[in-house]
């Protein structure tokens, strides 16, 4: 099985929300428990929606489980002027010459609308480990892609 990499904010970040969902889990329970006291449970609408939300909460807690059971934590990097996980960078398309900052996070914490991107995406996988000056090629949904590195934070 292939474990999942995690940053310390990361796996604390998921722990929280297993947590949540655990508690959620005896909430339901409740309504349930309730809605069975409405009558026919073949035309009862709470009782089906509280039946529909028990397993989705179930399906979530298996996610999240699995994860926390085989994850691995990752270690910040003692190279600070090469990409690795949790490194900001500044990058240069060098087709349109378009400058943007992203940030490399694992595949857990990525957001690519605030500009975190996954260390195991297209873009994210071909910076790792370079340095700034580096010219990376990759390719995107969209076909090849080229980049500069202008600089690591």
């Amino acid at each position: 099985m292939k474990k999942t990499l995690l940053t310390e904010a990361a796996l604390i970040k998921l722990q929280k929300e297993y947590d949540e969902l655990i508690l959620k889990r005896h909430e339901i329970s409740e309504e349930i428990k309730q809605a069975r006291g409405f009558g026919d449970l073949s035309e009862n609408a709470e009782y089906h929606a509280a039946r529909e939300a028990q397993s989705h909460n179930e399906t979530e807690i298996l996610k999240l489980k699995e994860i926390l059971d085989s994850y691995e934590l990752v270690q910040a990097s003692t190279e600070k002027d090469a990409v690795s996980i949790n490194s900001t960078v500044k990058i240069k398309y060098l087709d349109t010459k378009e400058v943007e900052t992203i940030e490399i996070v694992t595949k857990i914490e990525s957001d690519p609308l605030d500009s975190k991107i996954s260390n195991e995406s297209p873009i994210g996988n071909a910076l790792m480990g370079k340095r700034a000056g580096a010219q990376v090629e990759f390719m995107s949904p969209n076909g090849a892609v080229s980049i500069e590195i202008l600089e690591v934070i």
